[in-house]
């Protein structure tokens, strides 16, 4: 990702342009339909973004917007005010209902899942079938099964996808009775680069990596030397990190509109723009069964958290 941002800093400048433009031709619209149920209010976490710019990001939400509602005829979509908001706020709006289309985490849908339309859900197209975390380790390393990496030093991929990455982590650790992470490995680096994740462990400065399973296989891609010199010590289930939702009750012509806006976003120039920063090539509907396997994760990692013992309470001074 940020490969692709430093690649496009002139695109980036031209959207910004085009942003301001898309503002003002936006939210006229939305004034004039506040009160049309069928214009759907929509937002986004800012934890779908790890590893991206969120002003590019913003940038490309507004265009899109702007190029859907001139397409339609009509605005279909008013978009909070900053497109992007924090976890906790993005929670409270769903729980409120203030908010009817969002994109989040999977471990943000674990908390407001009894607010959430169950009967689809939108994915981008790469994470429709779920994606798997890796932990690898150098083939030359004493590391040969889980327990041997106390007080390794780890890196991990600093990457929207790895949303679920911390629950699988704890959860393994757990399942083989040892510690939690922060407890059990020696140190914890987060890289954004790829090749600052998987070389330092090629090399031996590092001990041990968690990335995708798509990435890693890009890399190999890229040099070969690395399948051949590093292995997998552990390999996730599938798991659906990042999804697009609609609240329940909201209004079904809009949400259809919406969802059908969304599915043919690479046909619009603003929505390319959404499509390569999330790095896919478009987005898919799936039913909400797709996140069966994230959810049972998660319930298990909030097992292991209730068990762990209560930190010691500072005294008075």
């Amino acid at each position: 990702m940020v490969n692709w941002i430093d690649r496009r800093m002139s695109r980036r400048q031209c959207l910004a342009l085009l942003a301001g433009a898309a503002t003002t031709a936006i939210m006229p619209g939305f004034c004039l339909g506040q009160n049309d149920p069928r214009v759907l209010c929509v937002g986004v976490s800012t934890d779908t973004l790890a590893g991206a710019n969120i002003n590019d990001a913003r940038a490309a939400y507004k265009v899109w917007i702007q190029e859907v509602s001139r397409t339609l005829g009509r605005v279909i979509a008013q978009v909070i005010p900053d497109i992007f908001v924090p976890s906790e706020q993005m929670i409270r709006m769903i729980r409120q209902g203030t908010i009817d289309c969002f994109g989040i985490t999977a471990p943000e849908y674990a908390k407001v899942a009894d607010f959430i339309d169950p009967d689809s859900m939108i994915l981008q197209d790469y994470l429709a079938d779920g994606v798997e975390y890796v932990l690898v380790v150098h083939n030359n390393s004493t590391y040969k099964k889980l327990e041997d990496l106390r007080g390794a030093q780890l890196v991990v991929h600093h990457h929207r996808d790895m949303a679920l990455a911390p629950a699988w982590l704890g959860t393994l650790l757990a399942k083989n009775h040892l510690p939690p992470p922060e407890h059990f490995f020696g140190d914890q680096l987060l890289r954004d680069s790829l090749t600052q994740v998987v070389l330092p462990v090629f090399f031996r400065r590092l001990d041990a990596a968690c990335l995708l399973r798509t990435h890693w296989e890009t890399a190999v891609e890229l040099n070969p030397q690395l399948g051949r010199e590093l292995r997998f010590l552990a390999v996730s289930p599938k798991l659906v990190p990042i999804l697009i939702c609609f609240r329940r009750k909201c209004n079904p012509e809009g949400k259809r509109i919406l969802t059908d806006a969304i599915l043919r976003i690479s046909s619009l120039p603003g929505g390319q723009q959404i499509v390569a920063l999330y790095q896919a090539r478009g987005f898919v509907e799936r039913p909400g069964s797709v996140m069966k396997s994230a959810l049972e994760l998660l319930r298990q990692y909030e097992g292991v958290l209730a068990n762990l013992p209560a930190a010691p309470q500072k005294g008075r001074s």
